[in-house]
């Protein structure tokens, strides 16, 4: 299967894809790089001072982000708001911990942590296998994915069967790459049909902009994103999938074997659970939380 990948745009393709993302969430946040609300940049950007990542009686953590993920992360009048970043305050306050947030493309939110550029990530990150190897993982809602598509496109595909020999966009380092090729390959190789053309942006704004400009003939993303997209653009994309896809496990990401600022962050979570400010948050942006025994299976990956 070929899998392309779309590495730059056009000058105007730039252009309306800022446009397109002021109607998202705003082209709000000061920086260069054009992405789902502003112009795209290829440095990060920190929401306060940065500090230097130290786990070592820290009163400030440093939390890797891709902050162009509507309704969970996203740039307001050159705030960090959204779902992550409401619960992760939430978490932090509870031992006294003030978050510096950094945002990172998605890509390169786990190399970063690896390299100590952050003391964790928060960006709905999805709880996988691989990603277990390499990371602790503390889950905090539940999700699954869906297919958008151009309202007045005559292609609304409901399963991943349909999605043979169609193009299809999606976030670049996203766990979506994976689930699209195991598509590709189960419901439409092996059966003699065209594979699926996945194509690969940096942001979720960006595959969403491709979409809308007929570039791709659907995006495959998170439910959550998807719904907020809907929202945003006033209908002129819906939701066509029926198919759940994968149910999946987001998580909060700390270096292997970091007890230290795993235990902390756990720590709060089991604080705003016992205070009811975990299911208002749920609630806020219509989440779904995890079952104890769902969770239960994460910490058994992490032992």
């Amino acid at each position: 299967m070929k899998v392309k990948v779309i590495k730059k745009f056009s000058v105007a393709n730039l252009f309306a894809v800022c446009l397109t993302s002021t109607i998202l969430i705003g082209c709000s946040q000061s920086g260069e790089q054009t992405k789902n609300d502003k112009s795209v940049k290829n440095s990060e950007t920190s929401s306060i001072v940065p500090v230097s990542p130290n786990s070592q009686n820290a009163t400030t953590l440093t939390i890797g982000s891709d902050i162009t993920f509507a309704p969970f992360e996203y740039m307001e009048n050159n705030q960090p708001k959204g779902f992550d970043i409401d619960i992760m305050n939430a978490i932090l306050a509870e031992n006294g911990i003030k978050p510096n947030y950094v945002d990172t493309r998605f890509s390169n939110l786990i190399p970063g942590l690896d390299g100590k550029k952050f003391d964790a990530l928060i960006s709905g990150l999805y709880i996988t296998p691989e990603r277990l190897q390499k990371v602790d993982m503390i889950p905090y809602f539940k999700t699954y994915e869906a297919l958008l598509v151009r309202s007045e496109s005559n292609f609304k595909p409901k399963t991943r069967d349909e999605l043979c020999g169609k193009s299809v966009s999606t976030t670049k380092g996203a766990i979506y790459v994976l689930q699209l090729q195991k598509f590709s390959k189960e419901s439409c190789e092996s059966k003699g049909k065209p594979a699926i053309n996945i194509k690969e942006f940096e942001t979720s704004p960006q595959a969403i902009q491709a979409l809308l400009s007929s570039a791709v003939d659907a995006q495959y993303d998170d439910i959550g994103v998807a719904k907020e997209a809907v929202k945003k653009l006033n209908n002129r994309i819906i939701i066509s999938s029926t198919d759940k896809f994968i149910s999946i496990l987001g998580g909060i990401a700390v270096r292997k074997g970091d007890t230290e600022n795993y235990n902390k962050i756990k720590d709060g979570l089991t604080k705003i659970k016992t205070s009811g400010k975990y299911d208002q948050l749920l609630k806020n942006y219509d989440f779904v939380a995890p079952t104890e025994e769902e969770e239960s299976k994460v910490a058994i990956s992490k032992s």
